[in-house]
């Protein structure tokens, strides 16, 4: 059992690190809202969004938005918290 939420855990974060990379993507091409780009702020602004908090603070008025770098930082403690909970039971 615990097997399967260790794998269903990892494939869940590698998704979502996926769709932060396609936000980075998209924020560079595209600069419409649809149905996709929703869809990929639903589950990326969880996480983009402290990372925007945090820039905003320290470095206001920056050019570059570094949302992401600390958006991923954040899903990889969270994974590695989850995966050291798991690894308890």
């Amino acid at each position: 059992m615990i097997l399967v939420l260790e794998k269903a855990f990892g494939l869940l974060f590698q998704i979502i690190e996926l769709l932060i990379f396609v936000d980075v993507m998209l924020s560079w091409v595209y600069r419409g809202e649809n149905s996709l780009t929703r869809l990929v702020h639903t589950f990326t602004d969880p996480f983009l969004y402290p990372g925007r908090r945090i820039q905003d603070r320290l470095m206001p008025g920056l050019p570059v938005d570094l949302s992401p770098i600390i958006g991923l930082f954040i899903l990889w403690i969270l994974e590695a918290l989850i995966n050291t909970v798991l690894g308890i039971f």
